[in-house]
């Protein structure tokens, strides 16, 4: 059961390939995904790193910072050129930990559709899990009380939300292959309209049954899949 479910996810290493930039919770390739701001394990990861990463800037500005220092006239090892010392050496490492970050926030800046299709793709992910927790539910209602109509889900409603989880991945996967073919090579105008025909056609595919199974106890995860749906659709649109 579950690794079906498991092979709609969409992971990390997909991802990368899809992408061609290394994807993590934090960063998309040199940049930051908004989302972190709207997460706190998230937010907490960035303050980590951007710790880590001041720390390494001050230890390679040291010895520069030293050289700086003694290029001076009159520097000496006393404690007042000392203070001078740690003051080049902390003044160096902010500056080039401002140039990083206002890199960082530049980057952020022009994959601004690919930071929403990866929000989406958390989505899609959040589903999967919700469907899995669902999932062992259902059996455990099952094996507690005799089978009815009221008590099993019919397996139909469980195949909808798979074929919608499936249309979903491919809508994601056109749209972060769309995102990749038009930020590296503009002039591909034939592969962006097959990709996003694939998007339109996924998106009818989930509205069909969304409707089919609405009232049921799987609809609002059609639902979620139809929003994500047309959410890719909405970002694809914006780049055209």
């Amino acid at each position: 059961m579950h690794s079906r479910l498991d092979d709609l996810r969409i992971t990390t290493h997909d991802l990368d390939t899809i992408t061609g930039l290394d994807i993590s919770d934090v960063f998309m390739g040199k940049a930051v995904r908004p989302s972190v701001f709207r997460t706190p394990p998230r937010l907490l990861s960035f303050v980590v790193s951007e710790i880590m990463t001041l720390g390494l800037i001050v230890i390679f500005c040291l010895p520069a910072s030293l050289v700086i220092a003694q290029n001076i006239p009159g520097f000496t090892d006393s404690a007042a050129n000392t203070i001078q010392f740690l003051q080049i050496s902390v003044g160096i490492s902010l500056g080039i930990f401002a140039a990083w970050n206002g890199y960082l926030w530049f980057r952020s800046n022009t994959l601004k559709t690919l930071a929403h299709l990866l929000d989406d793709v958390d989505k899609h992910n959040e589903i999967i899990d919700a469907l899995q927790v669902l999932d062992e539910l259902v059996a455990v209602r099952n094996s507690t009380t005799q089978p009815d109509a009221e008590s099993t889900f019919p397996l139909d409603d469980r195949i909808g939300v798979l074929q919608a989880l499936g249309a979903t991945r491919e809508s994601l996967v056109s749209g972060l292959m769309t995102e990749r073919v038009l930020r590296k090579h503009q002039r591909s105008l034939a592969r962006r309209h097959d990709l996003f025909t694939n998007i339109e056609t996924n998106l009818a595919t989930l509205q069909n049954l969304q409707l089919n199974h609405a009232a049921n106890e799987y609809g609002h995860l059609l639902n979620d899949a139809l929003q994500i749906g047309m959410s890719v659709r909405h970002e694809i649109e914006q780049l055209k």
